[in-house]
Parts: structure tokens; sequence; C-alpha cells
């Protein structure tokens, strides 16, 4: 299990770093941050940095996990 959670794990913070980096080009550029809905693509990149938030610290249980003797 620990291949498994190494992989889980550094799946997730792609996923964050991934979300963080689209965010952040979103708000930044000068076209999509006049755009009025801007707070519901917010929400949508929010929800992809948590997803990876999750998808990680599910790598790092798996990691943490023991397997009984």
């Amino acid at each position: 299990m620990p291949k498994a959670g190494l992989w889980a794990n550094a799946v997730g913070l792609l996923i964050s770093i991934v979300g963080t980096l689209l965010l952040f080009s979103h708000t930044t550029n000068q076209y999509h941050s006049a755009i009025q809905d801007l707070g519901s693509i917010a929400i949508a990149y929010l929800g992809l940095i948590l997803l990876g938030i999750s998808v990680s610290l599910t790598g790092l249980a798996l990691l943490l996990r023991r397997t009984p003797d």
C-alpha cells in the first residue's frame, strides 16, 4: 500500500497545483476578471483545489495505514 499512497499523494498535489494555477491565471487575465460571473468560476477552481487536497489526504492515509500482523 505504500506505493499506492505515494501515487495518490502525488496525484492529489498535482491536482491542487493545477487548480491553483488555473485560478490564478483566470483571475489575473484582464478579459476574464471583467466577467460578472467570476464568483462561480472561482468556486469551481476552489472545488478542484479541494479535490486535490482530499486525494492527497487519502494518499497520506494509505501511507500511514498499518496492516494487521
